[in-house]
Formats: C-alpha cells, structure tokens, sequence
C-alpha cells in the first residue's frame, strides 16, 4: 500500500513557537485529491478549515488555482497554497496547515449528447409545423465536448434554421448556468408530406383535366416545391400550358386560364361608329383573352375583321 505524505505546517512567522502551534485558532487540513465544479478552486473546495466567525467564511473563498477543463485533472504543490495563504495580511501568525506534499484537482462536467440536440431540434420543428407530417431525415453536429456542471440552455444564433428547401443549418450556444460555453454547428435535412394531385393518364397542352383522372398522393412539399396542387377545385375548367405523363404531380404553373373565346367560336361581332351601333355574328379565328386583338370572320360580309374580347362571345370592332 503507497504511503501518502502529510506535512503539517505552521505559518507563523517563528516556526519555533510551540505555544503559537498548540494555542492555534485556525486549522487548515488539505485533501490530496478533490472535486470541483466552478472555474476556480477555492480553499473552501479542496480543505477542511477549522476557524472561528468570518474567518472561516473568509479563508474559504481564497482562491488557490484556475479549475481544470470539465472531466480534466490538474495539480500543484503544497507550497503554493502556503505562499497564497501567507499573502493574506488580515490573517494571525499562528495558523496551523495539514497538507499532502502535492494537491490532485478534478473538475467535474457533464456530456452533451448529440441525441441532445436532436430533442432540441425536433421540438423548434414541432413548433414550426404544427400538425404537420414532417421527418427529420439526417442530423449532425460538429463541436460537442464535455461541459461544466450546471443549468445547461441551448440557443439558436438565428430564428431561420430551414431554407426553402429543407436544408438545415445555423450554428447553436451551448449556455451553462446564464455564461456561454462553446458553440456547435448544426446541419441535416427536413422532409415535410403533403398530400398533392397526380394525374392517372396523360394530357396534352391544352387540354382540362377531369376529376375522375386525379388522386392524391403525399410527397415530400421540400422536394417537389410549394406549387403542389391540393384540391381540384383550383385547377378546376382550367387548360393545361404542358402536355402531362400518367402519375405526374400537378402544379399550379402548369395550369392558366382557358380563353374567354376560342377559335371557332360563334361570337357577337358588335361595330360602333358615332351613334351607329351595328350588331351581327361572326366566328372566331383565334382564340382570345379579355381585351386581347384577335382576328374574326363576319358571318353577314364574309369579311376578316380585328376586334377586342369584350366578354365572352362578345368582341368589338377594333378600327
């Protein structure tokens, strides 16, 4: 069995007075090892001390070293702590130090798992989508390290963690009792399901698709866009501006409004001229949007004639 050193010092200024050493109002009894929370060690931390009033209080808070790093050791000689004791004008000659030869210091921390920060994570996305079918597909963190001991709090430097496109990334402060500690940096990819029309056969551009050839399927909205179509009502007597496959998802680009004439149609063709107002029909020779020129054939003259899209079936002669 090792033998461990005690050393019993007294730090009067005569070493040589035994009535100072037995008369002693102040003991000091160093432990060799010791555990530590704090940033600095104190007398208090690594000693029982034996003093009477605000002394004790007093020789307690003496700070002796820096603290290691958390779950790290450091250590230091007995002499050092006699040389700091000294340095302390307030105190009596007669004061009585029981140490080891050296001092071992532990710090104690704690261990951030990255599984942690995950929980972290996915309770700002439940908060974000809220009664929404979202997965958090990958996730990692770079930086983690073992902390001090104490009240930890996780804060984001940005509110906008996610991009348009699922991506996640912003850097986190690993905060431990109010002091900022470390920063990691954060990084993964969100997928968030929503039900989206896919057609069940294909279409040509130009064409209004049917509710009987449309169903819902969910997809990743990160993935596919925003532009997913939901409900049929919004695409509903609509045209296609492209041509679709069967199980294409439909989207809002693909989809403009049919033209409030189309060519063929039996039009009124109405020209006015001063207080002459000359009412007939005609046919459409192209298709055409409100306010928009087109080419029209009247019926009476079998004349081609430019006239503006004033409703529909209604155009006026344009001179």
């Amino acid at each position: 069995m090792a033998f461990q050193s005690v050393w019993t010092v007294c730090l009067s200024a005569n070493n040589d007075n035994d009535e100072n050493l037995l008369n002693s109002d102040i003991r000091i009894t160093i432990k060799e090892t010791n555990l530590v929370k704090q940033s600095q060690v104190f007398l208090g931390d690594i000693s029982e001390i034996q003093a009477n009033g605000f002394l004790k209080e007093a020789l307690a808070k003496i700070v002796v070293s820096s603290s290691p790093k958390p779950d790290q050791i450091k250590s230091f000689d007995k002499k050092k702590i006699i040389s700091i004791i000294r340095g302390q004008r307030y105190l009596p000659d007669n004061i009585i130090m029981i140490s080891p030869r050296r001092i071992y210091v532990k710090r104690l921390g704690q261990v951030i798992s990255k599984q942690d920060v995950r929980q972290f994570v996915e309770q700002y996305l439940s908060q974000i989508f809220k009664n929404q079918d979202y997965q958090l597909k990958t996730f990692n963190v770079r930086g983690l390290e073992t902390y001090p001991q104490g009240k930890l709090q996780f804060c984001p430097d940005s509110d906008d963690m996610l991009d348009k496109h699922g991506k996640l990334s912003f850097y986190l402060d690993v905060v431990i009792d109010g002091n900022k500690e470390d920063r990691l940096s954060v990084s993964g990819l969100v997928a968030l399901y929503d039900n989206v029309l896919h057609t069940t056969r294909s279409y040509a551009k130009g064409e209004t698709i049917s509710k009987e050839t449309v169903c819902l399927k969910k997809e990743n909205v990160f993935e596919i866009g925003r532009t997913g179509i939901k409900t049929f009502e919004e695409i509903s007597h609509k045209i296609l501006n492209y041509s679709v496959r069967k199980g294409d998802i439909l989207k809002t680009n693909f989809f403009a409004d049919p033209p409030l004439i189309q060519k063929g149609d039996i039009i009124t063709l109405v020209a006015r001229n001063n207080n002459l107002e000359i009412i007939t029909s005609g046919i459409s020779k192209e298709d055409g949007f409100e306010n928009e020129l087109i080419k029209v054939e009247s019926l009476s003259s079998g004349k081609l004639v430019r006239g503006i899209v004033k409703g529909k079936s209604r155009v006026e002669v344009a001179y």
